[in-house]
């Protein structure tokens, strides 16, 4: 039977032009002999969406199925590749960088496995959503692009250094191997030497040097890699041979130089590199002398898919593996895969990964400066894996109508530079109508998980994975936003102070979710549990102009559990909370802010002011494997149904939910029952 929903609209379909619509109608009512009044209301009723965005819009898809005029292909490996061929099957280009100059709106390059050392420049965009570029992986294929030169002859051994700080029994030159080479000026592309260049960013003013160590920010931007594997960075040669320094899980002070900064993404740490002066010449350290088996490769160039052309539109990147950039910490946001403050682009499938600052930026990329015309417009960012980026995952300044969704983001923060105030998994500045959804976010360091950073409207953050963080902010940090934006149906969990002891910034390190200055956001449906701090923490910041005072928040239906500190905290009366359900928190866990002399209260107190009187303490028993993507929950039988905020019609994981539904992300569970809350559609292949 011909059913009213197939006509709806959803998140992966345009809707249909309303003439067709009542067309249809028109023609099936007078089929089924429906009345016309009672048909239409039928045809109306929308499904349950999870891409509704805060101010009741629907979110703006614009994509459409591809089809392309002409496929160009690129093999490598082929013996009868080159790049003064046709670029066919049978004779394909040699090198992506042939096929990027070359397409044109409406066409296409499949490109077969193998490495491609090469900086992808991509020569114009398309024309429009169904004139587009794209380029691709042949299907199956391990198309890699890399920001990296392999270094093979030229190797001599190096002497073994004398720490003079060291006590005399550290100073052995027992299973110490050491090598150095020199770098020829032939590695690097656009005299652009990543050893030869610091992490500093082109504006560090803010930077407190009398308080941050800055020995990650004078470090090089270049990287080493043995067999895949990461190398140390030092800055010194003779700490070449320290003796290894066990990191510890729960993170070390930024002020702090202790420890190795690669162990938990691969590195060891007895295997380390050193850059001279000029960076000309690099020393590594090798737990054996194996490094005539070895393959050694370094970073050589700053990105690998860049245009050289800003402003570039309808772009499609999908299915290729990106490793090894050399580039330096934001801002300006220069990724490893880059749109060059394009706009329509899809990026979807990829694996982007090892970037010394930014993975990928889709943004205006600049503070200052001329603007580009569109930059960071209706971005798609869909089913990526990013990791092992020192500074950013993602990067997007002043976007637009951008979703992103499916992803894996995963071990960024690694170079411990969160005092420069750019780091996160992603971060967003003056983002408006974006979508960010069902994304995993993990295993972060010394970053946020996301951050929206000044003057944010109409995004909304839902149905996401947050777990096993360590910043001195916070999984979610909303700065600076006084229009409406909305926090809904995700996981927080296990976020810790990446500076033990310490407040962290401006009092939030470990916290949940950071409203920075900001007014009237909606957080609701979370799972906030195993924070170091708070679970909702905000601030007002008094010398900054614009900034929101700590008000009209709507903080609804959320699960708070083990916050250390507290639930919840308000810095000003006008705020209002309810159905909220506490488990496992402190005794007096509700902070109340709005004088010099911070007040904690209990929950009877906290429901005298007004909030919570539909709250609740329960005995929930909480856990979660961040590896796993499993949650467990015993307990569920002392919670009772709430009503929803702000039509919020799914749950985590798409179930639809009715006006009333259970607190938390879920909208239903079974006692004890292991649930898998891995929120991806489009899972990348990890």
């Amino acid at each position: 039977m011909f059913t009213p929903q197939l006509f709806h609209s959803n998140s992966n379909s345009k809707k249909v032009p309303d003439r067709i619509f009542k067309e249809c109608r028109r023609v099936i009512a007078s089929l089924i002999g429906l009345s016309g009044c009672l048909f239409c209301f039928s045809l109306q009723a929308t499904p349950a969406s999870d891409s509704r965005l805060p101010d009741g819009s629907e979110f703006i898809f614009w994509e459409q199925p591809l089809s392309f005029s002409k496929t160009y292909y690129v093999d490598g490996s082929s013996p009868k590749s080159s790049d003064r061929g046709p670029g066919t099957l049978k004779r394909p280009f040699r090198t992506i960088s042939k096929a990027a100059a070359v397409l044109k709106p409406g066409e296409r390059v499949v490109i077969a496995s193998g490495i491609y050392r090469e900086r992808v420049s991509p020569a114009r965009g398309g024309t429009g959503p169904d004139k587009m570029i794209s380029y691709e992986a042949a299907p199956g294929a391990k198309v890699f692009i890399r920001a990296s030169e392999v270094l093979k002859d030229g190797w001599e051994t190096s002497p073994i250094p004398m720490n003079p700080f060291a006590p005399p029994s550290e100073n052995t030159q027992d299973n110490v191997f050491l090598w150095k080479h020199k770098l020829s000026s032939d590695l690097f592309s656009d005299n652009y030497n990543p050893f030869a260049l610091p992490n500093l960013p082109a504006d560090w003013s803010w930077l407190d040097t009398t308080n941050v160590d800055m020995g990650t920010y004078v470090r090089r931007r270049g990287l080493v890699f043995v067999d895949g594997k990461p190398l140390e960075p030092v800055e010194q040669y003779r700490e070449l041979v320290n003796p290894p320094v066990q990191r510890q899980r729960s993170g070390l002070p930024s002020r702090s130089r202790l420890g190795p900064i690669m162990q938990e993404i691969g590195g060891s740490p007895d295997r380390k590199f050193s850059v001279d002066y000029n960076g000309n010449l690099i020393n590594i350290r090798l737990p054996a002398n194996i490094l005539d088996q070895s393959t050694v490769e370094i970073t050589a160039r700053e990105q690998a898919f860049a245009p050289l052309e800003s402003g570039l539109g309808y772009i499609r990147v999908k299915g290729i593996i990106f490793q090894h950039a050399g580039n330096g910490f934001p801002p300006p946001q220069l990724g490893l895969v880059s749109t060059s403050g394009g706009h329509h682009w899809i990026i979807e499938g990829n694996t982007i990964e090892w970037a010394n600052g930014v993975g990928l930026d889709i943004g205006g990329q600049y503070w200052g400066g001329q603007r580009v015309p569109m930059a960071g417009q209706s971005q798609i960012v869909r089913g990526n894996i990013i990791r092992y980026t020192g500074v950013e995952g993602i990067g997007g300044m002043g976007t637009q109508n951008t979703l992103v969704e499916d992803n894996l983001i995963e071990w960024v923060g690694w170079q411990n530079a969160e005092r420069a105030w750019e780091a996160a998994g992603a971060k967003f500045h003056f983002a408006t109508n974006m979508l960010f959804r069902r994304n995993v976010v993990r295993h972060i360091r010394h970053a946020n998980g996301l951050w929206l950073d000044v003057r944010n409207t109409n995004n909304r953050i839902t149905g996401n994975l947050f777990a096993d963080i360590e910043t001195v902010s916070a999984a979610i940090h909303m700065e600076m936003s006084v229009a409406q934006n909305q926090i809904d149906n995700n996981i927080i969990w296990d976020i810790r102070n990446a500076e033990p002891g310490t407040p962290g910034q401006r009092g939030a390190g470990g916290s949940g979710i950071f409203l920075h200055a900001s007014d009237r956001q909606i957080i609701a449906q979370n799972l906030i549990g195993r924070c170091d701090n708070v679970g909702v923490f905000p601030v007002f910041r008094a010398d900054r102009e614009g900034s929101g005072i700590g008000s009209e928040h709507k903080i609804y239906n959320n699960i708070f559990t083990h916050c250390d500190k507290g639930g919840i905290v308000f810095i000003h009366e006008k705020n209002e909370a309810d159905g909220n359900v506490y488990a496992a928190m402190p005794k007096n866990f509700q902070g109340l802010f709005t004088t010099d002399k911070p007040q904690w209260l209990d929950m009877k107190s906290w429901q005298a002011k007004g909030w919570d009187k539909q709250g609740s303490l329960t005995d929930l028993d909480i856990n979660l494997d961040p590896d796993k993507l499993q949650l467990t929950i015993s307990g569920q039988a002392s919670l009772k149904k709430v009503a929803t905020v702000n039509k919020i019609e799914n749950d985590l994981l798409g179930a639809t939910t009715e006006t009333t539904r259970l607190p938390g992300p879920l909208n239903n569970f079974e006692n004890g029952q292991v649930i898998n809350v891995d929120p991806r559609k489009a899972k990348p292949v990890e």
